[in-house]
């Protein structure tokens, strides 16, 4: 278990592996310790989508783009809430990693780069995806890392845990065999994710939120732990908002899966159904252009859960609410799972899902009547193509899902912890996640702005750390 290296990389995820590799390729002994048994992290969980300006994909495609565009638009869209140097930092080594990933064989989605709105949208098409979302990338980066590891350099540890950082020094670390042991190294690389899988965590940081998330199960906070003991501040936990909306499945998991998230984006799919609370009453125009605005709408509601209700027409003749559901996963659905309800009539539906009767039966007769008079829904929402009648009504309960966690562990622009009183910790750096959702994106979610500064981060600490 113990051993003497030149850098300690705890986490082997989207900031750890690009990390390792990077280091080795310099001639750096490299300890990587991850405390599940396969390497990876949120990249087996994650949509794994991207964003960076001025890449060769961009000029093959004719798009003039840069680093100070993409800064310019993060800025704006963070409303001048994310940490600047920070993101200067990362959309201008953000290029450079796309073209990275193209190198050692990622597989791009054809549409990209693109405009999205699953969060506020970019000016420039600069967001990226693979084909399988972050498996894409892991697929891309595992082989590489492995190379790496073959050609010397890189010792990797799974299923050991890090049990306390030792700035300067090193890492004590559990092995699988329940031994503790002291392992030596000049510098640390912290990249063990965010705490989206510690509902203790997310809770004592959000004042007692409920957790619905999409995370790895890794993500523990550990790392965020292991700095506060040594007298690191957090900060950005009030940036938190929940992204809209998710299923939680299996019911009571607090677990959500990023594949099988409703199209609830009106610039993707318009809204054909209503979002309802638990008194029925709809909380937010539906097809309102801004996820900002959506969002901090469903930040308000108690248990940051809602229902999209409709009938059995609106199925028939909408366009898929869940486009990853078959018909029969859907009458399974509906069969069976708690959180997909289906019933004849408003009183029905009610004791199926706990929705307030009355104030359903008044919501759907506003809207109704909406409808009949040409417009002049009180929400402001303009897409409303057909009434809900019924007489079978339809309901899914969603739920506001956290993607990435925004409190993070505080780093200045060189990725250096800081101690309480703002001086580096010696040897110890971040990477990732655990810097926090907050410091690269504001208040909201900022596209890309998670994962590309993770393998981003982590390539730049790999080339300059102990330089």
């Amino acid at each position: 278990m113990s051993g003497s290296f030149d850098l300690a990389v705890v986490g082997a995820g989207t900031a750890g592996l690009p990390a390792a590799m990077a280091a080795a390729a310099r001639g750096l002994r490299v300890v990587v310790v991850e405390k599940s048994t396969r390497i990876g992290g949120t990249l087996h969980y994650s949509s794994g989508q991207m964003s960076a300006a001025g890449t060769r994909l961009q000029r093959e495609r004719g798009i003039e783009d840069c680093p100070d565009l993409h800064y310019a638009d993060v800025m704006r869209i963070s409303r001048g809430l994310a940490n600047g140097p920070l993101v200067r930092r990362a959309v201008d080594l953000a290029p450079r990693t796309i073209d990275w990933l193209m190198e050692i064989g990622f597989e791009m989605h054809p549409s990209c780069p693109a405009i999205l709105h699953l969060h506020e949208a970019y000016a420039i098409a600069r967001t990226y995806w693979g084909v399988d979302g972050g498996r894409s990338i892991l697929k891309a980066v595992v082989p590489a890392f492995e190379a790496a590891r073959a050609r010397g350099g890189i010792d990797l540890r799974l299923g050991t845990t890090t049990t306390r950082l030792l700035p300067g020094e090193g890492i004590l670390a559990r092995g699988p065999d329940g031994g503790e042991a002291r392992i030596e190294a000049r510098a640390t690389i912290l990249a063990t994710g965010g705490y989206g899988a510690s509902p203790a965590m997310f809770a004592r940081l959000h004042s007692g939120m409920p957790l619905y998330t999409t995370a790895s199960p890794t993500s523990d906070g550990s790392g965020h732990a292991m700095a506060e003991m040594l007298g690191a501040k957090l900060r950005n936990m009030h940036f938190w908002k929940p992204a809209l909306a998710g299923i939680e499945d299996p019911a009571g998991s607090g677990r959500v899966a990023w594949e099988d998230v409703p199209a609830l984006t009106p610039q993707v799919r318009r809204p054909w159904e209503i979002f309802v609370d638990a008194q029925g009453r709809r909380f937010v125009a539906e097809d309102h252009d801004s996820v900002d605005v959506r969002e901090a709408a469903l930040a308000r509601l108690p248990g940051l859960a809602f229902w999209v209700v409709f009938d059995e027409h609106i199925l028939r003749e909408a366009p898929p609410l869940l486009p990853r559901f078959g018909r029969a996963r859907l009458e399974t659905c509906f069969a069976t799972h708690p959180h997909f309800a289906r019933a004849e009539g408003v009183e029905a539906l009610s004791a199926r899902t706990g929705i307030d009767a009355a104030g359903l039966r008044a919501t759907i007769a506003a809207y109704n009547a909406a409808i009949a008079v040409g417009g002049g829904d009180p929400l402001g929402r303009a897409h409303m193509p057909r009434p809900i009648r019924g007489p079978v009504l339809m309901a899914v309960r969603c739920v506001g899902m956290v993607l990435r966690t925004a409190g993070g562990v505080v780093v200045d622009d060189r990725l250096r912890v800081l101690d309480a009183g703002g001086a580096p910790m010696p040897g110890l750096h971040l990477a990732g996640e655990i810097i926090g959702g907050g410091t690269m994106s504001g208040d909201g979610y900022v596209g890309g702005m998670s994962v590309t500064p993770a393998l981003g981060f982590g390539r730049w600490l790999g080339e300059t750390v102990l330089s």
